[in-house]
């Protein structure tokens, strides 16, 4: 017999997703208000409970009842007080039954009131009695004639378009419907954001299909719900409303509006800057899936190539000078240059043969190159660095990357004072060029290097050293560059 599935959060086990999913909703719920309240303060802890008790299935886990109980003890208060003592309960002394201060003085409030209430009551019908015995040989007047025939009128009319308003109130315009709009807008927005993670994990990352899976899911774990798998059409109205009443308390939804959690759009500025936002992996209506990849391509390729050939421009090389050093870039990351050809759909083909050939389309979708420099051996530095030329006293940066296309060259910006410059290391290297150090050491040069930054300008090749980025120009190898914080690669 199969063993059923569980499902694990912490120190407990449920049987079923749902109270998997109630469990791991009440610990965001618990986590958003240990960090907005000092639940140990007596005070705090009962303003807590006094939200709790006006919201009943605010906490549905063990976990929740768990947080209520603490909450219980920090106040003070016993469990049957907290869930149903009233305003002006009397408070026993210890053996005693006497009513404590506060309950005699709630006492001696209540029975003014009530002797205020008996005054205007006596006051309303003793009114009414005059006004009744000056009208009680009127009563069939015109006057009260006429309102009756109004009367008898409203009624008719009413009778004939009430069914109508009733209707009216039943129209897509009320609220279950808006709820259920909203929840199914929620939905779709958490499973194309699924999909662009399985994406990003799989084709950018290069990890396998149930890392990807699992990435993604962890992903949406941000959200107070997960429901990019739920059929939200079959849903009966209770299950909308529970639904939507959990996303208002979690802070997914306030005033009718989405509110996106802050770990939800740093995974969507990733996405962006892996060029994946906004990508279905589906081209324009009429193409083929050869054509939609070829074309998503040669959008990306020239967007790379404007970035490269800009970069290079930084470094204050000419047009030409900066074409050439992005268009070698270029050939060296992609095999074929195809961004600005106008190509018939056998030449789209042969074309799209050769990048699944070498990798680059995937599943008829386009593989990006990851925005990390560390994934392609290239530095990766930190805000504040170390530059010493030839054996000179070294100077401070600081240092932010600008680069769009890290696999090919990645660009910092530096700045030393008012002065402001740029730095680039190119990936060309091809482990060919073995660069002698010193009698005993020798390395591999990974690719040229250039640096501009006011009057000075250097160029020669890079190499790893230990902690520090060896340079090495004109055959002197003392350049260097360090990292002011201690990091391994």
């Amino acid at each position: 017999m199969a063993q059923e599935k569980k499902y694990k959060l912490g120190d407990l086990e449920f049987d079923t997703e749902q109270e998997y999913r109630e469990a791991a909703a009440d610990l965001k719920r618990i986590k958003g208000l240990t960090e907005k309240y000092q639940i140990d303060d007596p005070a705090q802890a009962q303003k807590i409970l006094t939200s709790i008790q006006a919201h009943p299935e605010t906490f549905r886990s063990p976990y929740g009842l768990k947080f209520v109980a603490k909450l219980e003890k920090a106040a003070g208060v016993s469990a049957s007080r907290a869930g149903g003592g009233s305003a002006g309960a009397r408070t026993e002394s210890s053996g005693s039954g006497e009513l404590s201060d506060q309950g005699k003085k709630k006492e001696k409030q209540a029975h003014k009131q009530k002797i205020r209430k008996e005054k205007r009551e006596t006051k309303t019908k003793n009114k009414s009695t005059s006004g009744a015995e000056k009208e009680k040989f009127q009563i069939f007047t015109p006057r009260n004639f006429a309102i009756g025939v109004v009367i008898i009128a409203c009624v008719v009319v009413f009778s004939i378009f009430a069914p109508r308003l009733f209707s009216l109130n039943n129209s897509p315009d009320s609220n279950g419907d808006i709820r259920k709009n909203m929840i199914t807008a929620y939905a779709k927005s958490q499973a194309d954001l699924k999909m662009k993670l399985y994406t990003y994990y799989y084709n950018v990352v290069g990890q396998t299909e149930e890392e990807a899976q699992k990435d993604a899911e962890e992903g949406l774990s941000h959200y107070v719900m997960d429901l990019s798998d739920r059929t939200i059409s079959t849903m009966s109205d209770s299950e909308i409303s529970d639904i939507y009443s959990r996303l208002v308390e979690g802070g997914d939804i306030q005033n009718n509006s989405f509110v996106e959690p802050s770990e939800i759009s740093a995974l969507k500025e990733k996405l962006l800057a892996a060029g994946l936002s906004g990508n279905d992996g589906n081209g324009m209506e009429g193409e083929t899936a050869i054509e939609a990849a070829i074309n998503s391509m040669m959008d990306y390729q020239n967007r790379m190539y404007a970035s490269l050939y800009y970069q290079y421009s930084l470094l204050g090389y000419a047009k030409s000078e900066a074409q050439g050093y992005a268009m070698e870039d270029m050939e060296s990351l992609f095999g074929h240059v195809i961004y600005d050809q106008k190509m018939t759909i056998e030449e789209k083909q042969s074309y799209f043969d050769s990048f699944t050939k070498s990798g680059l389309i995937k599943d008829n979708q386009i593989v990006r190159f990851s925005a990390d420099p560390a994934a392609y051996s290239l530095p990766e530095l930190t805000p504040a660095i170390e530059v010493a030329f030839f054996g000179e006293k070294a100077k401070a940066y600081n240092c932010s990357m600008l680069s769009y296309a890290p696999a090919a060259s990645v660009f910092y910006e530096i700045h030393e004072g008012k002065q402001t410059g740029y730095m680039c290391f190119r990936n060309n290297g091809g482990n060919k060029d073995y660069i002698q150090v010193d009698a005993d050491t020798t390395v591999t040069a990974q690719g040229d290097f250039f640096l501009t930054i006011g009057s000075e300008k250097q160029t020669g090749k890079w190499f790893y050293n230990n902690q520090n980025i060896g340079i090495l120009i004109n055959g002197d190898s003392s350049s260097l560059i360090s990292y002011v914080h201690n990091l391994t690669y």
